[in-house]
């Protein structure tokens, strides 16, 4: 994907959160408006190439992204959709192995440098592999990493991390236990990026479904567990359901439960006891799916005190 499509699908996002003015800078909001002209014309622009890896600045010593010039766009008006990819063009990830063991190390071999992931050109270079056991029973997927999973090479950093170590330690499990992985197992790319860390494109997530198609089916988990609504439309390609209607049932993936429910970033931002207990609730669910034992003192998490 070109520039026009990962910016198209931001400002896609933007407007399904209610924001209607945008701020950038001068060059930007010429390309905008070339764009959108084009698109009322019927016919496609020139794509502006992105560079594979934009330039890294450290962090300031606020550890808040460099500010950029205020120039306001107006996004009251509908952006036009990227054109969608077909089934035909998503491309297969057989690594290859005679046995789960060389099936992994080829893996991990081969997808930091394959080809489809690599010439979408909106990916960065370093690659974050997943982590667990590759036998477990829960398997964990979360959409893209992030700024400290880059950094660490691992899923699941930061402090977005640390609520999930904490969830898994009230199920009594570890990360040794369990499964990690992302849809998409490279920070998606912006310009001049710092700490920031933009959703996935649906390109993005479509030519990532195939590597974690590969690994659920060597890990053959009794129960996934897909946090936050971005990763259960990867996974699941039902891309227009809020997370509201996601976590109203179980859902199937090649013949493997399903539970949605927030990514752990949301714990990061409430205090309201009703959606942790919900949380919880699911996550019990997802333990007796998983064939887990529950005592009373987990059951009994986020109920009123006696």
């Amino acid at each position: 994907m070109h520039l026009r499509g990962l910016v198209l699908d931001y400002l896609h996002t933007l407007q399904a959160r209610g924001v209607q003015r945008l701020a950038v800078d001068d060059d930007a909001r010429g390309i905008l408006r070339s764009w959108m002209l084009a698109a009322k014309r019927g016919y496609q622009p020139a794509p502006v190439p992105m560079p594979l890896q934009p330039e890294q600045a450290e962090p300031s010593a606020a550890g808040e992204p460099e500010s950029s010039p205020k120039l306001d766009v107006d996004l009251s008006e509908p952006v036009p959709a990227e054109p969608q990819v077909q089934e035909e063009d998503i491309p297969f990830f057989r690594p290859g192995g005679s046995n789960a063991e060389e099936a992994w190390a080829n893996m991990r071999r081969l997808l930091p440098a394959w080809a489809p992931l690599r010439q979408l050109g909106t990916l960065r270079e370093k690659a974050v592999l997943p982590q667990g056991n590759t036998m477990a029973d829960i398997v964990f997927v979360g959409d893209a990493p992030g700024y400290h999973d880059e950094k660490a090479g691992l899923p699941f950093q930061g402090d977005a991390g640390g609520k999930l170590d904490g969830m898994l330690k009230a199920m009594g499990l570890t990360r040794e236990q369990v499964y990690i992985t992302h849809l998409v197992k490279f920070r998606p790319a912006q310009p001049r990026q710092t700490l920031n860390t933009r959703p996935p494109s649906d390109k993005e997530l479509l030519f990532s479904r195939p590597v974690v198609d590969f690994e659920l089916q060597l890990v053959q988990p009794r129960v996934i567990v897909a946090l936050g609504v971005i990763a259960a439309r990867g996974l699941l390609q039902q891309r227009n359901l809020p997370l509201a209607a996601y976590q109203e049932r179980t859902w199937d993936f090649n013949g493997i439960p399903v539970v949605v429910t927030h990514h752990p970033s949301y714990l990061l931002r409430t205090s309201d006891l009703g959606e942790r207990r919900r949380l919880w609730e699911e996550m019990l669910h997802v333990m007796e799916m998983a064939g887990l034992p529950i005592n009373d003192k987990q059951r009994g998490y986020f109920l009123p005190k006696a």
